[in-house]
């Protein structure tokens, strides 16, 4: 009866837990060494698992088994390229029914004895401390804190937080919690739909009737038309509802810090070129872009995210990249909303709101408010001169711009200008020298020929001016100062219900707009008013319904909102080009619907102060007649400015009929834009008109197996001496299709192919194509996965630059070659050790594209003999092999009059870009420790075109590794590799070289047990460089390493490694530095020292030692101490 019911309270709980704890989903790393991976000691729930690549790409679970029981994941071969690290989400059961249960404590058994008669007295219990950080709650993450000293660096402090907690304070109170500090924060990129937040650091604190968020949280508003916002921001919100009999009251009050600002750019796209594009449209300024706060929209219509969907941004050059799947043409209108990062000032944000509501009435008040701190700016720092400046400036921008040079002391690691006179001008000259009086001096783009300096050069840390004289050159000395805003809103917003088919809503806003904090100038522009007034009432509600709608907005020329609030075509659907004026705009509408039929009738009127009248029928809806489908979207608008006038109108329908397993459709599309100017009875070059034509036929299921065909005709006129002429005719072929879509097999193609004819240039062509192919064969015997795609783009000319960071903390290290004591492009190599990775390298914004044709092509091959190995002869013999290959190539080539459809032509003359990467892996007993054999081949070549350099790099390789273990305790690893490196940059001559390399590695170990062994291991390289000064290199290395390990309680590893290094040549040039690998002619010495030690059942300690030296310089010791938390 006991065990019925302790099974009933079981399972009636298992539910409540599974809510709290499977919201919990665990975030690990795991290093990849072999197939197989223990997720976790026990049993893990199947909810929200994923596998991520070490490019934080999920993934396919058609690429790994999992057994959820025992928590083992296991990778197929089929999985290329094999990542070194995955990052795996996984949800734990709770506690209770995965630990071990047991009647009585294990611990005071003992084994039979014959002393039965001697008498035991049994030791008092007491309870040890076994304290957890969060007991109760569940967590995941650790906190790192580490010291890294050394007698070649400073003393460099280094912490990392990355902390997870979930579940519940109490009954009614649960906490969320993501907090997450390191000393190099990285922002994903949008290559996905979804993104993972990683830097996303909150705390949040719940209740069924209060909720407190605080960090990094979202504000936004969508319930109002006037104050529509989305910000991410750094700060404190909170949330509570009060709840009556008959009644609701909701209030939100919250203060924070702003991350960005919100910004609108337009532009049209260009026939056939997918991108990137650059969503700044600030010249030689560099923007980041808050990750997941775009909205992209071609021609009004919002494009989702991702490789697989419509495009994807690069964050942190702020550019955009269409899909191929996705062409672009000159006829599509690009629109880009965004919030960027703005750190001029100190800004910060309360929003406030209010709403009560009952069953026939709401009620909301909103009150927004977001300034800059005048007085704790960030990156501005002003002047007394410049806020004088800005105090009489007002609002006026033109007038915001100061003089950027002010006097600072020599730095190595700035540019630098002095003072001289060229004729009667007082100009800067650029300066190393530090006897002189030196100035930091920042340029502004202010114009082709509209500036009295051009840019002379680039170098490591950034880029030198030079004056050429009055309006020759595109640059001055001027920096424009951006003011201090203040921006407040107040909203209150009706909605009533008389009845059930009868609403009234009405929303009036007040706003605040002060351009210039330290200005009173313009401030009798700062307020602005806006009212909606809206009433739908249901006509009719039976079989089919009908609705009216009458509205009415009001907007005061100074009414200032936070984002837009109008469509985003606004301006284009009323014929505007630039607003001004109080707005008027009166919507009436009748709409008739039944289920999904739906047939709408519009009528709009819209008034700018005298300026504008406009007067627009609009009618649009959905059919669907037994197989027929029609989609219908018809407008005219009469508009008449003070300047203009016009006639614009606007015709699209699509029809698709659906048959059993097929279906066909036209679409027709047509724009008749017809203004005049008043003033002469002329067209306005504004004015255009185009035919589109479009026919399609389907056959199969369209979520399986189908095919689509189809032909677009389109017709573009504008004005020509004052009349309508043929601008271009365009034809569009395409198809698309999923050919095979089964569990083994899957074959999906799309191609676009494009031409235009134009009436007053070249006629243009472009063809998009993608087509990827997945097949297992023989029971995964063999696996094939192909990728072809062609596309026409842009190759941004990118400038960088190196910035000086605290050593271990960067990737570069800086050797003075020429010893000029300056930092030049050229000599920044990769770092070998820690103490020397003192610079980071920095992409500049470019505004400089190459138009490219561009082809990739992506082929894995697998074959898996491995699952014979139960079976006789022959197939028993091929079940010891295993071969992986992978090939990679990006090729992309100056835009022709023909396409790059070759991806193999890498020796074109037009050839700007290129990654090309075969490599081949052939195993013998793979994962075992007898006689297992790798041989590996790899042929890559890579080229890069920058602004200032071409550089050009290939490397072939042949290595074999060899391992085998003798007996119960001895290990014989053998290695031998050659490989030809070469590099060939067009202006750096001394960069280039080309290097025959041969190497051979043999290691024997001891095991005492798996965890205990020593090695001793000799290398021998011979290096020899085929141009240039003919650099050679005999390297020979003793080296000596042992390991001991107690399970998971602690770690000690050694290693000391005797180089001696037979060099010919200059040591101090590139290609000696990468002969030596960091290292000096003749004898080197290095060491190191591993310690690891777990403290607790949550506390590790990492200590690091890393020791040098050579013949000509003094020893070096760096030393790194860590500990860390885990939860």
């Amino acid at each position: 009866m006991k065990k019925g019911f302790f099974l009933l309270f079981l399972i009636s709980t298992v539910p409540l837990f599974a809510q709290t704890e499977l919201s919990s989903i665990i975030k690990k790393k795991y290093n990849v060494k072999n197939d197989t991976i223990q997720i976790s000691p026990v049993s893990i729930s199947p909810y929200g698992f994923k596998v991520l690549s070490d490019l934080q790409t999920e993934i396919d679970t058609s690429n790994y088994t999992i057994d959820f029981s025992t928590a083992l994941l296991t990778f197929k071969p089929n999985l290329q390229p094999k990542p070194t690290e995955v990052t795996i989400e996984f949800t734990p059961y709770p506690d209770f029914l995965t630990k071990t249960y047991s009647v009585f404590n294990k611990k005071l058994i003992v084994p039979n004895t014959t002393f039965e008669n001697k008498l035991f007295s049994l030791p008092t219990n007491y309870q040890k401390s076994t304290y957890k950080p969060f007991d109760g709650l569940n967590t995941s993450g650790n906190i790192t804190r580490g010291l890294t000293v050394g007698n070649n660096q400073n003393g460099v402090t280094n912490a990392t937080l990355d902390l997870q907690i979930e579940g519940k304070l109490s009954d009614k109170v649960t906490l969320k919690a993501s907090i997450i500090d390191t000393n190099l924060p990285i922002q994903e990129n949008g290559n996905t739909y979804k993104l993972n937040e990683f830097d996303r650091v909150f705390i949040e604190l719940a209740s069924d009737t209060w909720q407190i968020n605080a960090g990094d949280i979202y504000l936004n508003n969508t319930e109002t038309s006037f104050l529509r916002f989305h910000k991410k921001v750094s700060g404190l919100a909170v949330n509570a509802q009060i709840k009556n009999e008959n009644s609701e009251i909701n209030i939100e009050t919250s203060g924070a810090i702003v991350k960005g600002k919100y910004k609108k750019i337009q532009f049209n796209g260009r026939e056939g070129n997918q991108g990137p594009y650059s969503l700044s449209d600030l010249n030689d300024s560099y923007i980041l872009i808050l990750s997941n706060t775009e909205q992209i929209y071609v021609n009004g219509i919002q494009l989702k995210r991702g490789e697989e969907n419509d495009y994807t941004i690069d964050y942190n050059t702020a550019e955009v990249t269409f899909s191929t799947t996705f062409p672009i043409t000159a006829n599509m209108r690009i629109t880009a909303e965004y919030q960027y990062t703005d750190r001029v000032y100190t800004r910060f944000v309360t929003y406030n709101n209010i709403d009560y509501n009952t069953e026939k009435l709401s009620v909301s008040g909103y009150f927004y408010n977001e300034n800059d701190l005048k007085n704790q700016p960030l990156e501005q720092d002003l002047s007394d001169e410049q806020k004088h400046l800005l105090a009489n400036a007002g609002n006026n921008k033109s007038l915001m711009v100061s003089p950027s040079a002010y006097e600072d002391s020599f730095s190595e690691d700035k540019i630098q200008y002095k003072k001289t006179t060229i004729g009667t001008a007082e100009v800067f000259e650029y300066s190393t020298n530090e006897t002189d009086q030196l100035y930091n001096v920042s340029f502004t783009y202010v114009g082709e020929n509209l500036g009295n300096y051009t840019l002379k050069d680039i170098v490591a840390y950034g880029k030198i001016y030079e004056y050429v004289g009055e309006n020759l050159g595109n640059y001055n000395p001027v920096i424009q100062l951006t003011a201090p805003d203040k921006l407040q809103l107040f909203v209150l917003k009706t909605l009533y219900k008389p009845t059930p088919k009868t609403t009234v809503n009405i929303e009036t806003a007040l706003s605040s707009n002060d351009q210039n904090l330290f200005s009173t100038i313009d401030d009798e522009n700062n307020k602005g008013l806006a009212t909606k007034i809206g009433w739908e009432q249901i006509l009719l509600q039976k079989k089919w319904e009908l609705k009216s709608n009458l509205k009415f907005d009001y907007l005061n020329d100074h009414f200032t909102s936070i984002e837009r609030i109008q469509p985003v075509e606004f301006n284009r659907d009323w014929n505007i080009e630039t607003i001004d004026g109080t707005q008027k705009l009166l919507n009436t509408s009748l709409q008739l619907s039944k289920q999904k039929n739906k047939v709408i009738y519009e009528f709009e009127n819209l008034k700018f102060g005298d300026f504008f009248t406009g007067n627009k029928h609009h009618f649009y809806g959905n059919l669907f007649i037994n197989n027929l489908s029609v989609t219908f979207n018809n407008s005219i608008l009469n508009s008449e400015s003070a300047l203009e006038n016009g006639v614009f109108s606007r015709n699209f329908i699509a029809a698709k009929y659906h048959l059993k397993k097929s279906w066909y459709g036209v679409l027709f599309n047509a724009e008749n834009n017809k203004k005049r100017v008043n003033e002469r009875g002329t067209y306005s070059n504004l004015s255009h008109k185009f035919n589109e034509y479009e026919a399609f036929l389907g056959v199969g299921d369209s979520t399986k197996v189908f095919s689509q065909i189809g032909i677009n005709f389109r017709t573009t006129d504008s004005i020509q001496n004052n009349r309508f002429e043929r601008v271009n005719n365009a034809k569009t072929y395409y198809i698309k299709s999923t050919f095979i879509n089964s569990k083994t097999a899957n074959l999906n193609t799309y191609i676009n192919y494009r031409t235009v004819e134009n009436a007053n240039y070249k006629n243009e062509e472009s063809l998009n194509s993608k087509i990827v192919y997945q097949q297992q064969l023989f029971k995964q015997f063999l696996s094939l996965s192909t990728t072809y795609q062609t596309l026409s783009g842009n190759l941004p000319q990118q400038d960088y630059t190196y910035i000086k960071t605290e050593p271990g903390q960067g990737f570069y290290t800086w050797i003075d070659y020429n010893n000029n004591e300056i930092k030049e492009l050229n000599e920044f190599e990769i770092a070998q050790f820690p103490d020397q990775a003192t610079y980071l390298r920095v992409i500049l914004p470019t505004v400089k594209y190459i138009a490219t044709h561009q082809n990739k092509f992506i082929q894995s091959i697998a074959i898996n003999p491995q699952q014979w190995n139960l079976k006789k002869g022959i197939q028993k013999l091929f079940s010891y092999f295993y071969n992986q290959t992978a090939i990679l190539i990006d090729n992309k080539q100056k835009k022709q009059t023909h396409f790059n459809l070759n991806p193999f032509d890498i020796t074109n003359d037009n050839l700007i870009g290129l990654n090309f990467n075969v490599n081949n892996n052939f195993y013998f007993n793979r994962g075992k420790k007898h006689y297992s054999t790798t041989y590996n081949y790899i042929n890559s070549q890579t080229k890069n075109t920058t602004t200032i350099d071409n550089l050009e790099n290939n490397l072939k390789l042949h290595k074999l590794e060899f391992e085998h273990k003798l007996g119960n305790f001895w290990q014989l690893n053998f290695e031998v590799s050659n490989a030809k490196n070469t590099t060939n940059s067009l202006n750096y001559v001394n960069r280039n070289y080309k290097l025959n390399n041969n190497s051979i590695f043999p290691k024997i170990s001891y095991y005492y047990t798996d965890n205990v062994f020593v090695s001793i291991f000799y290398e021998f390289k011979n290096k020899e460089n085929k141009l240039g000064d003919f650099e050679t290199l005999k390297l020979q290395n003793i080296g000596f390493q042992t390991n001991y390990a107690n399970g998971e309680n602690y770690l000690l590893k050694a290693e000391i490694n005797l180089f001696k290094n037979k060099f010919t040549g200059n040591n101090n040039s590139p290609v000696g530095y990468q002969m030596l690998e960091g290292l000096q002619p003749g004898n080197n010495y290095t060491w190191s020292l591993l310690f690891y030690k777990k403290l607790n059942s949550f506390l590790n300690l990492n200590i690091n030692y890393l020791g040098r030296k050579s013949e000509t310089s003094k020893t070096i010791h760096t030393g790194t101490i860590q500990l860390k938390a885990l939860f």
